[in-house]
């Protein structure tokens, strides 16, 4: 119960806190920007990924309660999947981008590519993390990586959970008359 409560009062405050900026893509559509201010969001979005990192490997690390020896080898196979895991999250923040430009009267013809895209993470998202698993279980015991895939899958949840709550749901356009 002791590490769900610091699990929770650290970890959630500061994910939703950082994830407050880059749901807000979603939240409303932009009025045309221009080139200045489009670079400054996308700063901005970068800013916020890079703390939510940050903040994601410090949970990691008072939960995992590693040895000396386990963390000289676990965090530079973390830091490696994490890098691999971000490649992904650029594509989702893409995603979210294009999708925050026509949620309003999304068309059949606008909504087919973001279903797609959506699967398409998905299970890029899922294939990288089953080809880091081996990896993982060479630097951690079982029960620790059971541990730190259990860690993980509750961040991720967060995250989505606050996604799925600041990302409007489609309208769809008119249909022709």
């Amino acid at each position: 119960m002791r590490m769900w409560t610091r699990f929770s009062v650290v970890g959630l405050g500061l994910l939703l806190l950082g994830l407050t900026g880059q749901v807000a893509l979603a939240q409303q559509p932009a009025p045309p920007a221009s080139v200045e201010t489009q670079k400054e969001a996308m700063e901005d979005l970068q800013l916020t990924r890079v703390m939510i990192q940050a903040e994601r490997q410090a949970i990691v690390t008072r939960a995992m309660d590693l040895t000396t020896e386990e963390m000289q080898t676990f965090w530079p196979v973390y830091r490696e999947y994490r890098g691999a895991l971000a490649k992904v999250g650029d594509r989702f923040v893409s995603l979210v981008e294009n999708y925050a430009k026509s949620y309003e009267k999304m068309t059949d013809a606008q909504a087919q590519p973001i279903i797609d895209e959506m699967f398409a993470i998905q299970k890029e998202e899922l294939k990288i993390k089953m080809d880091w698993l081996p990896k993982l279980g060479k630097v951690l015991p079982p029960a620790t990586l059971a541990r730190f895939l259990q860690i993980e899958n509750k961040l991720d949840a967060i995250i989505r959970f606050e996604l799925a709550d600041e990302i409007p749901l489609v309208e769809p356009a008119p249909k022709g008359k």
